[in-house]
């Protein structure tokens, strides 16, 4: 009986030890893979790339053997754990001996395997594109993009050669090549004049010109209602919404008051305009409602009683009344705030309950 105990027991463990030696993971060896076997040139390392992966376990390491004679890749080999690796494929325009269709191959050797990855590029002379004949601005609609497109193929060279002083235009060359390029337009009205503009913007390229007619109309309008908004934007409108009408923001940064939640701020100081945003979070900001407007000069957006920055303190108790409350230089009303300096509105604030 004991003898039979024991053959029972060394059995039994024998058989756990193995079940455990067969429940270890092994480790996989690496194996190459790319996301595209095929890719569709557009000509520009900008947006061509070769992403490579490793498949599998461990290091894989790689070289590129083979390529077009008219294919520059950004490097030829390296080393991949657990990561993808974005390679940037630039078109060498001056090798392709005429303008056709191109295709080619390139050849990967590795540690895990062996991969031809095809590349394919149609050639064609450059050809400027802008589908916007004209441009209309006012005080309301001071930010659009100029989109230039490169309808043909290899690369489209362009410049503005002419366009309004009143315009800030935020590149003047470059290189578009399979996807358009877009051209930040943003109006300047500190110290212009009120009055209606016409004017234009001049493209050159190694492709042909275009011009543009742009327009502005610029007057000193009612656009400050108390609880509702200003400058255009009202409480209650997202940072993206803003941000869509008025271009980047000049400058963005964040307080957190009693370690709370976080103030958002973004203002634009060439308009004289102040926004703030209240979120949860540090960084996700985007969809967050606006929930403070400050304004100063150049703005000069007026309420429906004609008061705005510049009025004076007699003309702001003649329009309203003496104030709900005082407090240092802040005039507080139903809606708005106005911060009174020697005796002129400098400041208009107007801010949700939240504030």
């Amino acid at each position: 009986m004991k003898k039979s105990r024991i053959v029972i027991l060394l059995f039994a463990s024998g058989l756990w030890l193995t079940c455990s030696q067969s429940t270890e993971p092994k480790a996989s060896p690496p194996q190459i893979a790319v996301v595209q076997e095929t890719i569709v040139l557009t000509g520009t390392p900008r947006y061509d790339a070769l992403k490579i992966y490793n498949a599998g376990g461990g290091a894989l390491t790689w070289t590129i053997t083979e390529w077009p004679n008219w294919l520059t890749i950004s490097s030829y080999s390296g080393s991949i754990a657990a990561d993808t690796l974005s390679l940037r494929l630039t078109t060498d325009f001056t090798k392709l001996p005429a303008y056709g269709d191109y295709e080619g191959a390139i050849k990967i050797t590795s540690n895990g395997g062996e991969l031809t990855v095809t590349v394919k590029y149609t050639y064609r002379p450059p050809q400027l594109k802008i589908d916007t004949p004209s441009l209309n601005f006012d005080r309301h609609f001071r930010y659009t993009e100029l989109v230039i497109q490169n309808a043909g193929g290899g690369e489209l060279r362009w410049q503005i050669t002419e366009f309004p002083e009143w315009l800030q235009v935020n590149a003047v060359s470059g290189s578009v090549y399979g996807r358009p390029e877009n051209v930040p337009l943003r109006v300047r009205l500190k110290d212009l004049p009120y009055g209606s503009y016409q004017s234009r913007i001049r493209i050159t390229s190694n492709a042909g010109e275009a011009e543009i007619v742009v327009f502005l109309t610029y007057e000193r309008e009612v656009e400050v209602y108390p609880g509702v908004g200003m400058a255009g934007i009202s409480l209650g409108d997202t940072y993206i919404m803003v941000q869509n009408k008025l271009g980047q923001p000049d400058r963005n940064w964040y307080d957190r008051p009693e370690k709370t939640v976080f103030i958002h701020h973004f203002t634009y100081d060439e308009m004289g305009l102040h926004f703030a945003v209240k979120t949860n979070s540090m960084i996700l900001f985007g969809s967050g409602k606006v929930g403070f407007i400050e304004v100063h000069a150049p703005y000069d957006g007026l309420t429906p009683e004609g008061i705005g920055i510049g009025s004076t303190a007699a003309e702001l108790t003649a329009a309203y009344g003496e104030p709900t409350a005082r407090v240092g230089n802040e005039w507080r009303y139903p809606g708005i705030t106005y911060i009174v300096q020697n005796n002129t509105v400098i400041n208009m604030i107007m801010k949700s309950e939240e504030f």
